[in-house]
């Protein structure tokens, strides 16, 4: 007889257990909707020039499973969009060493540019994972944190200038060659050029806090401030490449730049003696509004 009163209780705690958990199912978790926009930038220190912030934001979907009444864990994918700028009144006497490709002498080549300026927009794929609190009954204060892991979509750099002068000094002939516009000597006037920039995955520290508001008995809306640092350097190419470079057309060379991101200059020599840019590193902070509705 006790051995069946124990597997009737049993039996009973099973199926209240269930119950229960059914029970608790309902609104245990949330699809959404998500806008953000502010300063959203890259972060990086450059050797020359004057580097300003962009702005940005991301557009994303998002899943929420809540493992309590406080507390849920978030999911999902955001694409977000982060934009800088560099001017530089000039470079003066930027030097490299060629070779002459039809005769094999080597020459130096030196470019001078006049009011440089430099876009970057670069686009992620970020795949949250976060931790939310919220606190309160119909409205409710909410908090998250956590990390997102960004995969590149797009890197982009505009480039231009007022004026690019190029020559180059013949070291065997000692001789200074300026008119030679097939070898990309010459005076240049309303310079551009446009380009892409390798990424890498990046990582973020991610947070945001602000108010959850029932709109109906399904329905939510979330305002509040966020913000997205990015932990490790996303520029793919070595920093060692040369700031000037060429590319080839059926008139000859045409002068070209890297990005300030990923290149080095030098002056007077036939070195690399500087690199434009430290770590480049995505940055954002701003307002986010979040619709979502409870399953």
């Amino acid at each position: 007889m006790r051995k069946t009163i124990i597997k009737a209780l049993i039996a009973v705690s099973i199926l209240f257990a269930s119950a229960t958990v059914v029970s608790a199912q309902k609104n245990k978790s949330e699809v959404s909707v998500s806008v953000a926009g502010g300063l959203s930038t890259l972060d990086y220190e450059a050797a020359f020039g004057n580097h300003k912030n962009g702005t940005g934001g991301n557009f994303g979907i998002g899943y929420t499973y809540f493992i309590s009444k406080n507390f849920g864990l978030n999911t999902g994918a955001e694409f977000s969009l982060y934009q800088a700028e560099l001017t530089q009144d000039k470079f003066n006497n930027v030097s490299r060493s060629l070779v002459d490709a039809s005769d094999g002498e080597l020459y130096d080549f030196y470019s001078s540019v006049k009011s440089y300026k430099e876009k970057q927009n670069v686009t992620y794929l970020n795949i949250p994972l976060m931790a939310q609190f919220q606190s309160g009954e119909k409205n409710k204060l909410y908090a998250q944190a956590g990390v997102k892991l960004g995969i590149p979509v797009k890197g982009k750099y505009k480039s231009s200038a007022s004026e690019m002068v190029n020559k180059g000094f013949f070291h065997d002939t000692e001789n200074w060659g300026e008119t030679q516009e097939f070898m990309g000597f010459g005076t240049f006037t309303d310079y551009s050029n446009n380009e892409d920039i390798r990424l890498r995955v990046v990582c973020f520290f991610s947070a945001d806090f602000g108010m959850k508001w029932a709109l109906a008995d399904k329905l939510f809306i979330y305002t509040g401030a966020y913000l997205d640092y990015g932990l490790n350097d996303i520029v793919k190419d070595s920093r060692n490449q040369n700031f000037t470079k060429f590319g080839d057309t059926t008139e000859g060379l045409v002068p070209l730049n890297n990005s300030v991101l990923n290149s080095s200059i030098g002056y007077g020599s036939n070195t690399l003696t500087q690199t434009l840019s430290d770590r480049v590193i995505p940055v954002s902070i701003g307002l986010k509004v979040r619709l979502a509705l409870g399953l």
